[in-house]
C-alpha cells in the first residue's frame, strides 16, 4: 500500500509541474524556465533600458510563451537601479470581450495604486485616495442628480468605465495615475507596464480603440508600455497595429527540425521537469518532435502520456505511452475539420504553402493545426505533426 501511496504523489507531482496551463511565473522560480538564444525578453530589456518611455507591441503564436518573457522581462527590468516594471493581466480585471477605452489604462492605475499602498507606508494615504477614484471610475458609483425639479434630489448611478464606459473618462483615469506615479518615482525615475491577456482579443477594431486611447494616454505620462496582442494583428488589414508602437517583437513557435539547438532547448524544457528516470530518451524525443516546437503542446502531450504511464502501471514515460498521447492529442485537433480545412492542410503538408485569405483559412493558424516558424525573418509553414498521419491516412484513402 506505502508503494501504490508514493507512486501516485510521484504521478501527482510529475503532472503538476507539466500542466500547460499553470502559471508562468512558477517557471521562473523553480529553475524550469529556458531561455532562448536572442529571447525577446533580453531584446525588450534593452530596448527599454535605453528608452524607457518607449512603446513595444509583442505577437506570438498560442503557447509559444509570451507571457513568461512578459515575465522574464519584467525581473530584468526591476534589477537596473533607476526602473520599476509592473505586470498587469488586463484580462482577470474586465471581460476580455468587452474592451472598451478606458479599460486598460483604469486597470493599470489600480495596479499602481495597490503596489503603492503595499510597499510605501509613507505615501500609502495619497494612495488610497487615488485607489478610490480609479475604483468609482472602474465600477461605477452613485451621486446625486436633480429629477424634473430642480429641487428633489436623488440617487443616480454613473456608470463604471469596465461596464460599460464613456471613452471621454479616458483623460479622467489620468489624473489619479499620475499623482501615483509622482510618488513612484520618488523611488524609480522610470515604470513600465507590461500588459497581458489582449492576446485572447478577437475585435481588432477594440484593440485598436485601446491602442489610440490608452496606450497613446500612458505614454503621455511618461509610461513605458509592453503589450501582448494577438496572432491575427500580423494579418489582412490588422497588420497596421504594429505602426503605432515604437517597437514591434514577434515570439515564434520553435521549429524542432531547424537544428541541433532547436531541438536541444525543447528537450531541455522537458528535463528540467521530468526527473531523469522517469521518462526514456526515446519518448522524450517523440513527445519533441510532435509538439512541432509549441511549449503549451509540448507540455500538454508529456502531461499525457504521464497520465499513460500511470495507468498502465509503467514508472517510465517511454515510447508507447508518448506514441498514445500523440494519438489523441492529433485526433482531438481532427476533430471540426471541414473538407475546405483538410484540403488547405493537405497542400501545405504537401507544399509548405499557406495563403491566408479568408478567415476560415487564418483559424487553421490561430488553432494550431498550421504552424508558422520564422527564419531570418521569413515564415515557413508546416502542418502540426500531430495531425500529420490522419492526412496520410486520408490521402492514401483517397488514392
Amino acid at each position: 500500500m506505502e508503494q501504490a501511496v508514493d507512486r501516485l504523489e510521484r504521478f501527482r507531482a510529475l503532472r503538476a509541474k507539466l500542466d500547460p496551463a499553470g502559471n508562468p511565473a512558477r517557471a521562473l522560480s523553480d529553475g524550469s524556465y529556458v531561455e532562448r538564444t536572442g529571447s525577446v525578453s533580453a531584446r525588450l530589456v534593452a530596448e527599454l533600458a535605453l528608452a524607457p518611455t518607449s512603446t513595444h507591441l509583442l505577437i506570438g503564436g498560442v503557447g509559444s510563451g509570451k507571457t513568461t518573457e512578459l515575465l522574464r522581462a519584467q525581473s530584468r527590468l526591476d534589477q537596473i537601479p533607476d526602473t520599476r516594471a509592473f505586470y498587469v493581466d488586463v484580462s482577470k480585471g474586465h471581460d476580455i470581450t468587452k474592451m472598451v477605452p478606458g479599460a486598460v489604462a483604469v486597470q493599470v492605475g489600480l495596479a499602481l495604486s495597490a503596489w503603492v499602498q503595499t510597499n510605501d507606508a509613507s505615501n500609502a494615504q495619497a494612495a488610497g485616495r487615488a485607489l478610490k477614484r480609479l475604483r468609482d471610475i472602474a465600477h461605477g458609483y452613485y451621486e446625486r442628480i436633480e429629477i424634473y425639479d430642480p429641487t428633489p434630489e436623488d440617487l443616480g448611478f454613473v456608470p463604471g468605465i469596465l461596464v460599460p464606459p464613456e471613452e471621454e473618462k479616458v483623460q479622467e483615469i489620468l489624473t489619479p495615475i499620475a499623482l501615483l506615479l509622482n510618488l513612484i518615482r520618488a523611488k524609480w525615475m522610470h515604470a513600465i507596464v507590461l500588459l497581458d491577456g489582449l492576446d485572447r482579443l478577437a475585435d481588432m477594431a477594440a484593440l485598436e480603440q485601446i491602442v489610440d486611447h490608452d496606450i497613446n494616454a500612458l505614454q503621455s505620462l511618461g509610461l513605458g508600455v509592453v503589450l501582448i496582442g494577438p496572432l491575427r494583428a500580423l494579418y489582412g488589414m490588422a497588420r497596421t497595429l504594429e505602426q503605432r508602437f515604437n517597437n514591434f517583437h514577434y515570439q515564434p513557435w520553435i521549429d524542432p527540425s531547424s537544428g541541433t539547438s532547436a531541438k536541444e532547448l525543447l528537450i531541455t524544457v522537458l528535463q528540467k521537469r521530468i526527473p531523469s528516470d522517469a521518462m526514456d530518451q526515446q519518448g522524450l524525443e517523440a513527445l519533441v518532435r510532435n509538439s512541432g516546437g509549441v511549449l503549451r503542446d509540448l507540455l500538454a502531450l508529456a502531461q499525457s502520456a504521464c497520465l499513460e504511464a500511470y495507468l498502465n502501471g509503467a514508472n517510465v514515460l517511454g515510447l508507447w505511452e508518448a506514441d498514445t498521447a500523440i494519438d489523441a492529442f492529433g485526433r482531438k485537433h481532427m476533430q471540426g475539420l471541414r473538407p475546405a480545412d483538410l484540403e488547405v492542410l493537405q497542400r501545405v503538408h504537401q507544399t509548405g504553402n499557406f495563403v491566408h485569405t479568408s478567415e476560415d483559412e487564418l483559424a487553421l493558424l490561430m488553432t494550431r493545426r498550421v504552424l508558422e516558424y520564422r527564419i531570418n525573418g521569413r515564415p515557413r509553414y508546416a502542418v502540426h505533426p500531430t495531425i500529420v498521419p490522419f492526412l496520410q491516412e486520408r490521402a492514401g484513402d483517397a488514392a
